[in-house]
């Protein structure tokens, strides 16, 4: 019985010596103690290193290490394996590692901000020492978002949008804050817009071109291929009409058929190389698809939320993926049936695919909400006017000589008349007012508009 209560009072007090972690008696430790007193921190390390690889369990010389490695050797990363090893023993330090890890944060925090004041554009160099400061804060405290929206900062303030996106990015990934990954998304999209900017001003009387030998065909009017063109090369007349003639363009070797006023046959026997770089073009769409990716996935965890969709709905558009954007939007209309602007920009997207009724059915939801809905006013006067310039080519192209283009001109003049008593010094509204009159053929009236537009622009309004 003596020998069963002997051997069990030993298994307890054996037990014991485990749990403490072998605080006492072993001779690394103890120097490891005597080193960092006196001082000797990069001998007391390896005495720690050596004391934690011949007994794991001794959390006391996992956290003394920790506390070293950061307070005197200035490696954090090594600080914070040390106190999770700790503290998968024991959390007898927790509070310490707690408080020590909150000081050294708090530390290279205010450090960053520091730097990040003291940077301009003559001291660069103050970016970057905020920056490294904001990442060791990163390694200190691993696990709070903040540091990396500090860090997020301090790549915006120095205009490294790549890094700035991969921090706030994180930031999404550890707290799924939708306004951060908001951020994010419009990142894209702005980048996008400035590729596509640089696009068009490096290639902007390529792009004209390439338009113009597009739109100019069969059906055009004379004076629209010289507008576009310039004068012929050459002209050869039609031996038995007078009133028709060949023009012929050499350095795009094309000819155009010219009967009376207007363009009968185009042919052109080789396509000239318009030479556009598209490089920035298809950077700016790889962004704004990037763009289209986080709006989508914050849609997914927040289908309502209105702001994203018009988000979503600028990334869709200026991705040219307009049949998505218009999904979307019927979506945001769904979910908000009384916001106007939905209902607006639904119209949009509708007229931009040529749904001319569609488009007229959403201005008109919108207006319903808003009867002094101005933009929704004009642009059901636009759509109108958009449909009869369509119809009008598609008779040009056929050679018919149909005129039933002018009603749908005619049902844009209540509208746009009514703009001008909302927007009476808006000269964008009477040019196409006056447009509108032209092609009614309303002489008078479009010279008076056109004149009102003129007087306006000149006042300065």
């Amino acid at each position: 019985m003596k020998s069963n209560l002997f051997s069990l009072f030993f298994a307890l007090i054996l037990a014991g010596f485990m749990t403490q972690g072998f605080q006492c008696g072993s001779p690394d430790f103890t120097g490891a103690k005597v080193q960092e007193q006196n001082n000797n921190f990069p001998e007391a390390a390896k005495l720690y290193e050596k004391e934690v690889q011949n007994n794991p369990a001794n959390y006391e010389a996992w956290f003394r290490l920790g506390r070293l490695r950061g307070l005197q050797l200035n490696d954090f990363a090594g600080m914070n394996q040390a106190f999770k090893e700790s503290e998968k023993i024991s959390n007898v330090y927790s509070n310490d590692i707690r408080a020590l890890r909150g000081h050294f944060w708090v530390q290279y925090i205010n450090s960053g901000v520091i730097n990040k004041n003291r940077a301009s554009s003559d001291s660069l160099e103050f970016y970057d020492k905020a920056i490294a400061d904001y990442k060791t804060a990163c390694i200190i405290w691993p696990d709070t978002s903040t540091t990396y929206i500090y860090l997020a900062d301090a790549y915006k303030v120095k205009g490294d949008i790549a890094n700035e996106v991969l921090s706030l990015t994180k930031v999404w990934e550890m707290d799924h804050n939708k306004d951060i990954y908001k951020s994010v998304g419009r990142i894209y999209v702005q980048q996008g817009l400035e590729k596509k900017e640089q696009f068009k001003t490096a290639n902007v009387d390529n792009l004209k071109l390439q338009k113009n030998l597009k739109e100019i065909d069969k059906g055009s009017y004379k004076s629209d291929v010289i507008q576009a063109f310039g004068n012929p090369d050459s002209q050869k007349k039609d031996k038995k009409n007078p009133k028709k003639e060949d023009w012929i363009y050499n350095k795009y070797t094309m000819t155009f058929t010219i009967d009376g006023e207007r363009v009968v046959n185009r042919k052109i026997e080789k396509l000239y190389d318009l030479k556009i770089d598209s490089t920035k073009y298809f950077e700016a769409i790889d962004d704004f698809n990037k763009a289209v990716g986080v709006f989508e996935i914050i849609k997914g965890i927040d289908p309502k939320d209105n702001e994203n969709l018009n988000l979503l709905l600028q990334a869709y558009y200026e991705a040219n993926r307009t049949v998505e954007a218009t999904k979307a939007f019927k979506l945001a209309v769904d979910n908000e049936p009384g916001n106007k602007t939905n209902h607006y920009i639904l119209g949009f997207l509708y007229r931009s695919v040529n749904d001319y009724d569609g488009a007229i059915a959403e201005f008109n939801e919108a207006l319903k909400i808003d009867p002094n809905f101005s933009d929704a006013i004009y642009d059901i006067g636009a759509t109108y006017y958009n449909w009869g310039v369509k119809m009008k080519k598609a008779s040009q192209e056929k050679g018919d000589e149909s005129e039933e283009y002018k009603t749908k001109f005619q049902a844009a003049l209540p509208w746009m008349l009514k703009v001008t008593e909302i927007k009476k010094d808006d000269a964008r509204i009477w040019e196409t007012l006056g447009t509108i009159y032209a092609l009614l053929g309303q002489t008078d009236k479009a010279t008076k508009a056109l004149d009102e537009a003129d007087k306006i622009r000149k006042a300065g309004k």
